[in-house]
Order: C-alpha cells, then sequence, then structure tokens
C-alpha cells in the first residue's frame, strides 16, 4: 500500500484513483469537523467533547475478476475503513452524559455511480456498496460509520445515579424502584389464614 504523494483533501478524494493505486490514508477527524455527530453529542457532555477526536484509516485496492471463463477481466475496488474513537451520549436511564465508545471495521466496494450502487447484488453480507467519485468525501463517510455504531437506547452499563423522575415515577410508569415494596406487602392468603387460625 501506498501513501498518496500529495496532500489529501477529506471533503473531495478522487476515490477511484485512490483505490486503483492501492493508496492508504490515517489520521484523526475532530468532533466539531462532524456536524451530525455534534448534533447527538449529549448537551451536559465535557466542554471539552468537541475537540475529541475520531482516530481513521482507509486503505483501497483493487480485485480483478472475469465473470465467465474468457470473458473480459473486469476491475473492482474497494475500500477498507476503521473508525475509532467515543461519541458523548445522554444516558436514557440516568439522563447523566457517558462516553460510548466507537471501534468500526467495514469493508466497502466502490461503484461508479449510484445507479450502479443501487443495483448491486446484496449478496455478500461482509462488503457494503457505495458509490465512489472523484470528489468523494471521505470526512462523510467516516460520520456515516460513526452514526451507524450508535446505540439505539444509549445507557449506561451500570448508571452512577438515579434519576429523581425514575424514583418518583412522575412519568406515570411502574418503576423498577416499586418492586421491593410490593414483594414486602403481605399476601392476601396469608391474612386469610391468620384469621382461621384466631378462631
Amino acid at each position: 500500500m501506498t501513501q498518496p504523494t500529495q496532500p489529501v483533501d477529506l471533503r473531495a478524494l478522487d476515490l477511484f484513483a485512490f483505490c486503483r493505486k492501492g493508496e492508504s490514508l490515517a489520521g484523526n477527524v475532530a468532533v466539531r469537523d462532524l456536524p451530525r455527530i455534534l448534533a447527538e453529542t449529549a448537551a451536559q457532555a465535557p466542554a471539552s467533547a468537541p475537540d475529541e477526536t475520531f482516530a481513521f484509516a482507509a486503505t483501497g485496492f483493487v480485485r480483478e475478476e472475469a465473470a465467465e471463463p474468457g470473458a473480459p477481466v473486469a476491475q473492482r475496488l474497494f475500500l477498507d475503513v476503521t473508525v475509532q474513537g467515543r461519541v458523548w451520549l445522554e444516558c436514557q436511564r440516568c439522563l447523566d452524559p457517558y462516553a460510548e465508545s466507537i471501534d468500526t471495521a467495514t469493508r466497502f466496494e466502490v461503484a461508479e455511480s449510484d445507479e450502479a450502487a443501487d443495483a448491486a447484488p446484496m449478496d455478500d453480507d461482509e462488503v457494503d456498496v457505495i458509490a465512489g467519485s472523484k470528489r468523494f468525501s471521505m470526512l462523510d463517510l467516516i460520520e456515516d460509520e460513526v452514526l451507524l455504531a450508535l446505540p439505539v437506547a444509549p445507557k449506561h452499563d451500570v448508571c452512577p445515579t438515579v434519576h429523581e423522575s425514575l424514583v418518583t415515577g412522575s412519568d406515570g410508569e411502574a418503576q423498577p424502584e416499586a418492586e421491593p415494596e410490593e414483594e414486602k406487602r403481605p399476601s392476601p392468603f396469608a391474612a386469610l389464614a391468620g384469621l382461621k387460625n384466631k378462631h
């Protein structure tokens, strides 16, 4: 794999040439440069959250394949992308911010156009198909990878505190904290047995 000889604009990369030349990139992208990630960041996240970075690596390569014996050899372009970092999210249980770790590794096949990407067979679960471009935004792809890695229901593994709304049950739902009290209530059958014993 080779490194690009010229500085690369991550917002306007010739992805076709990148893959055909077997080039690779690695670097860091700040959260503040990824507006959709910034929008997902918890309001009470540390002030340094926008300055935190995602480490990424991207490597292009080519496979030459013939659809049938004797048929012309076709080039298939591929891109491997990894992203590591963290996003400050709001826990849905305690409403406090916490850092969600991100660690993704994805292989993409690079199609010539959006139409070709849409028409590509979906028979390989190991490879996603994307449309290439001579002005491809690697930043958008990194942002997409982080968004896809975010949990649907963000929460601590173990909450450090319990939000007061969960204790008071102000939302009207039965709360887990009420269960121990339920268990302490005497059984109506036990009460009946007690009455019988008195007679």
